[in-house]
């Protein structure tokens, strides 16, 4: 029976907008040359690219970046040999990029290193602390986070103002936006909308919680008849689960 992988990247395969831990690279690595395997991330291909390596990438089916909004396939038999199958285009509003200054500036924590926000094919990835953010800037936001709920709130505030886009948490620091629709079940929805329903597939991701940016995608997963939904909170959560999968 065909079985399919889909593992989010951050947080999932490697820390937050950092290069996989070496030993979990190799172990993916050898895990992944005798099966389907996708990845489904909201960051850009070059920097799954930086995060996983070359050879992680190349042996690979394809990659579902910046939200699923393009699609990168391999192709066959050819190294570092890559092109995009489609891409869906996200064009902010002045009023969107207002908003968001906005909520930059009424945010009571006190590090913010600039580059709030910025575009992505079919998507916008914004950030309080800022793009700037050294690792340390990055994990104290993430502490600051987890007890204020900022991001939580300025989710709940946006999306009353702008209800034909959509907002998520995304990764360790940020909010992913974009239309209403363009999120990661996307991928089930449109580009494995002709699979059997007798096809497995497994997905593994650390925001499945709502308004998790995994959420929909999880959602979406569980609808089929053979629908695996994994949680991890890291990594090494990951690193464990391969071997049982």
């Amino acid at each position: 029976m065909r079985t399919i992988y889909l593992f989010d990247v951050d947080g999932t395969l490697t820390p937050p907008k950092q290069k996989a831990a070496e030993i979990f690279r190799r172990q993916f690595f050898e895990w992944v040359k005798d099966k389907e395997v996708y990845l489904v991330s909201g960051g850009s291909f070059v920097r799954l690219t930086e995060q996983l390596s070359p050879e992680v990438m190349d042996s690979i089916e394809g990659v579902f970046a910046c939200m699923g909004n393009v699609y990168y396939r391999r192709k066959k038999g050819e190294a570092r040999a890559w092109f995009h199958e489609y891409e869906h285009k996200f064009e902010p509003s002045k009023e969107l990029l207002s908003d968001l200054d906005l909520a930059a500036a009424d945010s009571k924590y006190p590090t913010k290193t600039g580059k709030h926000y910025e575009s992505r094919t079919g998507m916008v990835n914004f950030s309080i602390v800022g793009m700037n953010a050294t690792q340390e800037q990055r994990d104290k936001y993430v502490t600051y986070d987890a007890e204020h709920k900022e991001r939580q709130a300025i989710v709940k505030e946006l999306r009353k103002k702008h209800p034909k886009c959509d907002f998520v948490i995304g990764g360790a620091v940020s909010i992913d936006i974009f239309n209403k629709g363009r999120d990661k079940s996307q991928v089930i929805r449109e580009h494995f909308k002709n699979l059997s329903q007798d096809v497995i597939i497994h997905f593994v991701g650390d925001r499945i919680e709502y308004p998790g940016n995994d959420y929909a995608i999880a959602e979406a997963v569980r609808k089929r008849a053979y629908g695996n939904v994994h949680p991890v909170e890291s990594w090494k959560d990951t690193a464990v689960l391969l071997k049982s999968l």
